[in-house]
């Protein structure tokens, strides 16, 4: 598989690249930018990648730094436009390799201290185990020609922030996405053994609302809603069947961390979840023994 360098993919990314290509043609490095219009040199790094979003009052400095100021009011309103991005998964793929998309996504992740993910159909994928996660890759693949191996040893060097008190990880599951299994019983038996071990983290808290439980909300669709971002203001990511959302606009990351809310008084955490899952993994391993 080729590994040639992707041309930019998503608005933000082509943002960032053209906010990259102007101060590289004023002849400004990005420690320079960094210290001229107090940013730090991380937040310059992210916002070229396309993993953050500049202010209007850093875009502001970052073009007078940069001897553009003419393209103020259409980068503006780029901006603006990027708040809330929607990328189709055809062109996604088309762009990016699953081991790549894993590597794009670790790099968020590195800058998020609070994960809070509701998921309504499977494992979380920083819960997956390794085979659980190669069958929901190749679930996933529209072209046939995907790498797996790459795509899960992502998802498991993803799986090392864990392990980062310095971050924290909450998941709402429903008893649903517990259940369900891309594989043999026995996938399903080591994949709840797995969330058991990562639920007695001390910076991993794990709930789940059963089928039986009253709800004052409709789940809709999974999301993850990122808090305590450096050098960036919260985000919400979404996936659908045809394309990965990224949220920022205020207003409506508000209301993803409202309806969070309203999930997780529904679900059982701590011993009651531990308790809830050893029945699951129970049944599991009976239909194991049968099957």
């Amino acid at each position: 598989m080729s590994t040639s360098p992707r041309s930019p993919r998503t608005p933000r990314q082509r943002l960032g690249a053209e906010l990259r290509r102007l101060r590289t043609m004023a002849g400004v490095s990005g420690r320079q930018l960094a210290v001229r219009t107090g940013m730090s040199q991380s937040r310059v790094s992210r916002i070229e990648r396309g993993d953050a979003l500049a202010s209007i009052p850093e875009l502001t400095r970052w073009l007078e730094q940069s001897g553009a100021t003419n393209r103020l009011d259409e980068l503006t309103t780029a901006t603006a436009a990027a708040l809330n991005e929607t990328d189709g998964w055809h062109e996604f793929m088309q762009a990016a390799s699953f081991g790549e998309m894993q590597q794009q996504t670790q790099q968020r992740e590195l800058a998020v201290r609070t994960q809070l993910t509701f998921l309504p159909t499977m494992a979380p994928g920083l819960l997956q185990t390794a085979e659980y996660a190669r069958l929901v890759f190749a679930a996933s693949d529209l072209t046939g020609e995907q790498d797996y191996a790459a795509a899960v040893q992502g998802r498991l060097d993803r799986q090392q922030l864990l392990y980062d008190r310095e971050h924290s990880f909450e998941f709402i599951l429903t008893e649903p996405a517990l259940r369900w299994r891309p594989g043999s019983s026995d996938v399903l038996v080591a994949q709840l053994d797995r969330i058991a071990s990562l639920a007695t983290l001390s910076n991993v808290t794990i709930g789940v609302i059963p089928m039986d439980a009253e709800t004052a909300v409709i789940p809709w669709h999974g999301f993850t809603l990122n808090e305590d971002v450096d050098d960036s203001e919260p985000f919400v990511q979404v996936e659908t069947i045809h394309a990965y959302l990224t949220v920022s606009r205020p207003e409506d990351v508000e209301l993803y961390r409202r309806q969070y809310a309203v999930l997780r008084e529904s679900a059982l955490i701590g011993r009651e979840f531990s308790d809830f899952l050893a029945v699951l993994r129970a049944e599991a391993s009976r239909s194991s023994r049968v099957n």
